[in-house]
């Protein structure tokens, strides 16, 4: 609680090295036009160069490193860009001649977004001197917080939180035991799910999509329909 003290410092300064709240490149242009440009959520992470005990950034090895790391501030950017930034929307009612199923908006009936968004944003990390609140510096008010290591390995969204609380904690204990608790499949179910998800897609399978693009499709309505059915309600757990 104490402004001046060490410990405050070096926690600020801990949370604000592991994870962001804007772009590392401080821009969301990205130049996705060029010829050479790569989906980095289609391609694997490249690894930085060998490690060695040079620090005298005039050689190739620190050249390397330095152009490493422009890249890779690139990269996360274009990550966030492309996964982590919220458009807030209203849900759209399944029509029967185009759609089969309801698009659902984050917009509840008070107009308000159920996914918290826009964030609140901070010039820098503050921490309240009467409740030790702290809320770490945040740029961008549409992206989560998030590690830049975690984005550039695993290419997708990520929501990275610093767990500061005794309601956090319980609730991510709670979040997590939901998830562990979860009975296995039976065989039979399985190839249920994956019939239906065939039977489903029946028009899209004869049609003229790439094949790759087919695989990920039935591939992605797969797991979320054996997703669904692992949910546990609460009568059930009790």
């Amino acid at each position: 609680m104490d402004p001046n003290s060490d410990f405050q410092k070096k926690i600020v300064e801990y949370l604000e090295s592991v994870h962001v709240g804007e772009f590392m490149t401080g821009s969301m242009d990205q130049n996705m036009g060029d010829a050479k440009y790569e989906d980095p959520t289609q391609t694997l992470p490249d690894p930085p160069p060998e490690p060695t005990d040079c620090d005298c950034d005039d050689c190739d090895y620190c050249e390397d490193t330095a152009n490493w790391w422009q890249r890779f501030k690139q990269t996360v950017d274009d990550l966030v860009l492309r996964s982590n930034v919220h458009k807030c929307r209203t849900s759209i009612p399944a029509d029967e001649k185009k759609q089969k199923k309801e698009h659902r908006g984050c917009i509840n009936k008070h107009g308000n977004c159920k996914a918290r968004f826009p964030r609140q944003l901070f010039d820098e990390t503050q921490v309240d001197p009467k409740t030790g609140v702290l809320n770490v510096k945040k740029g961008e008010k549409w992206i989560n917080t998030l590690t830049p290591l975690v984005t550039f390995v695993l290419r997708c969204n990520t929501d990275i939180t610093s767990l500061l609380s005794g309601t956090a904690i319980k609730a991510i204990v709670a979040y997590i035991s939901d998830y562990v608790t979860k009975p296995g499949f039976k065989t039979h179910t399985i190839f249920d799910t994956i019939r239906s998800v065939f039977d489903r897609n029946s028009e899209m399978l004869g049609g003229t999509q790439a094949r790759k693009d087919k695989a990920r499709t039935l591939l992605t309505q797969i797991v979320n329909s054996l997703m669904a059915k692992l949910e546990i309600g609460g009568p059930m757990a009790s």
